[in-house]
């Protein structure tokens, strides 16, 4: 049986605690964020832009990214069945800003962060325990 505290969504699980605690309070926050992210002097938070796979829209998102080992590696806190995710795996490509610096970046990967972990920044060692995410999403720079 399937612990309670996980949570399956579609590809990815996500831990309770994402879903009750993170998830509403970045209606919040990632107006904030956006402010910074992307910036020079803020390396926690990137800019994602990507289109949406059924609108063709094109969206703005916050996310942490990181380079290392010729990838960007991007924290998977909501899972693979966040709307930005599910864009850019359909896609297979999206736009980064990392410290003002844009990206255009390809070959989305998900994988597990227990398989990778030795490769991934401090940063996607780290944080991914607090939240209970178990998922990374590895894209090389075009």
């Amino acid at each position: 049986m399937k612990n309670r505290a996980v949570i399956d969504r579609q590809t990815g699980e996500v831990s309770r605690r994402v879903d009750v605690v993170i998830r509403p309070l970045t209606r919040v926050f990632n107006p904030l964020i956006m402010r910074v992210a992307g910036g020079k002097y803020f390396p926690m938070f990137s800019v994602l832009r990507h289109r949406g796979h059924r609108s063709g829209r094109q969206f703005t998102t916050p996310v942490s990214a990181f380079p290392r080992g010729g990838y960007f590696w991007l924290g998977l806190a909501f899972g693979t069945s966040s709307g930005w995710a599910r864009n850019v795996l359909a896609a297979g490509q999206c736009e980064l800003r990392y410290r003002g610096v844009d990206y255009h970046l390809v070959e989305p990967e998900v994988l597990e962060i227990a398989d990778v972990r030795a490769q991934l920044p401090w940063v996607e060692r780290a944080f991914p325990r607090v939240v209970g995410a178990r998922q990374t999403l590895r894209m090389r720079a075009a």
